[in-house]
């Protein structure tokens, strides 16, 4: 999997983290098999492509737990696609925290914390 293959989706929140945007869509429709809970972008200043994506896959059926699977697009990430968590993310909060740290670690901003932009 290179990357999510979204039609359409509808920004929820949206988040300043270093030098990164990171934008949090719900209502996805995508253009291949996926079924997309939520899916969190981080675009870096200055890009007009996300660099990485986390993903909460809804499993097949609805049952639990959903798929949660990081896509590294820009950073040259041979695990791009990998899953990295299963569990029942029902709650957008909770999935987003869990992400956002997430994104913490992989673009190394330890000492950076997420802020909501309005």
């Amino acid at each position: 999997m290179q990357k999510p293959k979204i039609s359409s989706a509808i920004p929820k929140q949206r988040y300043r983290l270093g030098a990164y945007t990171i934008v949090v869509l719900g209502d996805i429709e995508s253009a291949d098999d996926t079924d997309y809970e939520y899916l969190l972008a981080a675009v870096e200043d200055g890009q007009n492509e996300p660099e990485v994506y986390i993903t909460c896959e809804k499993a097949a059926g609805g049952g639990d737990p959903c798929t949660v699977r990081v896509f590294a697009v820009q950073l040259g990430n041979q695990d791009s696609g990998r899953v990295i968590d299963h569990g029942n993310w029902a709650n957008q909060d909770e999935f987003v925290s869990y992400a956002l740290s997430g994104f913490q670690q992989m673009l190394q901003l330890h000492d950076e914390e997420p802020v909501p932009v309005t």
